[in-house]
């Protein structure tokens, strides 16, 4: 692994975020792995009605370009969903994706930061955020104040990371034993440094932990996986080229030259729609679902 480049990530946050570039891609991803959302809401509605929790408000707190949104307002029939992001250009998408898909009427969009805008949202049955919370400096102090949003006995669903998302060919490690063990360490070395140059960075604790110190049961703690078997569809190929891209740019400082050129390779020349030209490519996604219950 290379030496690290240090990168003022905190000046560079919010200003990809408000990329459209960044936004559409963002909604690319959660399309294609909208499995794992739709595995999360499943757990999530189960146990609403197992605990007697009437959803008629829910919070998305660091909605994005709003995927994960409409799941919830499909889901939630009669519940008004706010959508919440500290960006415009997010926003504008999840309103977008909301009125195109008929929820128009049932989800609102908020403009806040996390977690400083958080008081502004009001009262929920139902908190949900999704890949969300690991860009917040102060994590346990969030779910302090998420949890004074919640009616009691109301839910936070927090989905996060389970390892690095894999885009595996047929030769999997493309002539370069353990090169995919080596990317991952260097994702988990950028993770760190993210997480370092976060406004008021503390170190975090795991979620179990940070859940019941601010108030919560935790009632559900799952591994959710997604597996999209070769060949891929236009857009899962589109979103591995673009992932593939995003990984040599971002991981140039942590992982080897080597390792970086044989991703190129993978990539090659993309087809006419931007996609990956192999056809033997799988995707492999996993993430972690914790649901917590607002003590009273």
């Amino acid at each position: 692994m290379t030496g690290h480049r240090h990168r003022d990530h905190a000046a560079d946050h919010h200003v990809a975020f408000e990329s459209p570039a960044m936004a559409a891609f963002a909604e690319l991803e959660a399309e294609v792995l909208a499995g794992l959302a739709t595995q999360a809401v499943d757990v999530v509605e189960e146990l609403s009605t197992r605990q007697g929790v009437e959803v008629r408000r829910v919070l998305d707190l660091g909605c994005g370009p709003g995927v994960g949104t409409c799941c919830l307002a499909g889901r939630f029939g009669s519940a008004t969903v706010v959508a919440a992001d500290g960006s415009a250009t997010m926003l504008r998408h999840a309103a977008a994706r909301a009125g195109r898909l008929g929820f128009g009427e049932r989800v609102e969009t908020a403009l806040v930061e996390m977690p400083s805008g958080l008081g502004a949202l009001g009262r929920a049955d139902l908190a949900w955020s999704s890949m969300a919370l690991h860009h917040v400096g102060d994590e346990a102090a969030a779910l302090g104040r998420i949890r004074e949003l919640l009616e009691p006995g109301g839910l936070l669903a927090v989905v996060e990371g389970a390892g690095p998302l894999r885009v595996l060919p047929g030769d999997a490690d493309l002539g370069r034993p353990g090169m995919w063990e080596r990317l991952d360490a260097a994702w988990a070395a950028w993770f760190t440094d993210m997480r370092a140059d976060l406004p008021g960075a503390t170190t975090s604790a795991d979620y179990p932990v940070m859940l019941e110190g601010a108030g919560f049961e935790v009632v559900a703690d799952e591994l959710l996986t997604l597996v999209l078997d070769p060949p891929l569809d236009v857009p899962a190929r589109r979103f591995a080229s673009e992932y593939l891209r995003r990984t040599q740019e971002q991981l140039a400082p942590y992982a080897g030259a080597a390792d970086l050129e044989a991703l190129g390779g993978l990539i090659g020349k993309s087809d006419h729609d931007g996609g990956l030209r192999r056809d033997d490519v799988r995707l492999h996604a996993a993430r972690r679902l914790y649901v917590g219950r607002a003590m009273s």
